[in-house]
């Protein structure tokens, strides 16, 4: 079997996912609650959508190229497992990729995929499902970050000092992430703000009202309330990580930090969040993906 370390080396970038359901202890002795996350990691040799229960994957990303997405139904809403799937199975529909794709054209990629998933799936028994999204696309050195939700995307760097620098490239469209923005909260008071100040504010809908979005990929397009984007260039030793609010809803952004920093390697410091969060008891879904750049 090949050694994927090696194929980093040679091919620049690899890709660790994790994906665990959650399994409150009242459910221990039940089946467990169906998957609400999906997870699609997509390179030009090969490309996935999972959905399950537990799973762990490796791959290399040849020809420095990476889309990378994470989905999570939201529990309120009605065919949650479905809404994450289907959702990504639209958005990410070339397999594999036939032609080249540029970090720049994500946005616009997204904006296409939402009224072709809401004419695919759209139906009474599925109106009103709902899903976040963050998704991430890296092609010849440039990278972007796009996001609806509270599912997140970091950049972790290194600092001359060998310390990581965590920069949150997404932004969480909750009513909690407005009050900050408004100068109306603050940070510290997160632990302290009732639940309804985390709730979303925007997020994926399969209804019939969502005033579909303009059909074009310009990244340059008018700016949508939904959509968070972000663009910049990747550094050697730069890595991303993905994640559903599984797993900073379990563990605050000091905590994700300090076990990064006691990790020997980007590897095992994904190891180290999911095993965190498995120890919290934490009652949601997780759906986390690393993108390693050798440096």
């Amino acid at each position: 079997m090949a050694d994927p370390q090696k194929k980093l080396r040679q091919e620049g970038m690899l890709v660790h996912a994790f994906q665990q359901t959650h399994r409150p202890s009242s459910r221990m002795h039940y089946a467990p609650a169906p998957q609400q996350d999906a997870l699609a990691l997509q390179t030009l040799s090969g490309h996935n959508i999972a959905q399950t229960h537990l799973g762990y994957w490796t791959c290399a990303a040849p020809g420095g190229f990476a889309w990378l997405s994470v989905a999570d139904g939201v529990a309120s809403s009605p065919c949650a497992d479905l809404a994450s799937r289907s959702f990504l199975q639209v958005l990410h529909r070339t397999s594999p990729v036939t032609q080249p794709l540029q970090a720049r054209q994500l946005p616009g990629l997204v904006r296409q995929a939402l009224p072709e998933w809401r004419a695919r799936y759209l139906r009474p028994r599925t109106r009103g499902a709902a899903c976040t999204l963050a998704s991430l696309l890296v092609a010849d050195g440039e990278v972007c970050a796009a996001n609806s939700g509270d599912a997140r995307i970091w950049r972790l760097r290194t600092l001359p000092d060998g310390d990581w620098q965590w920069l949150q490239l997404s932004r969480d469209h909750t009513a909690w992430q407005q009050m900050l923005d408004e100068g109306e909260a603050d940070a510290e008071q997160a632990g302290e703000a009732a639940s309804i100040y985390h709730g979303l504010l925007h997020c994926l809908v399969l209804d019939a009202d969502g005033g579909a979005p303009a059909e074009d990929s310009d990244e340059e397009a008018a700016p949508d309330d939904w959509l968070h984007v972000w663009h910049g260039q990747v550094k050697p030793g730069d890595v991303y990580l993905l994640a559903t609010d599984g797993l900073h809803g379990a563990l605050s952004d000091a905590q994700m930090q300090a076990l990064w920093k006691r990790a020997s390697s980007p590897q095992d410091g994904l190891h180290a969040l999911c095993e965190a969060y498995r120890q919290t008891g934490a009652e949601d879904d997780v759906s986390a993906i690393l993108l390693q750049h050798s440096g």
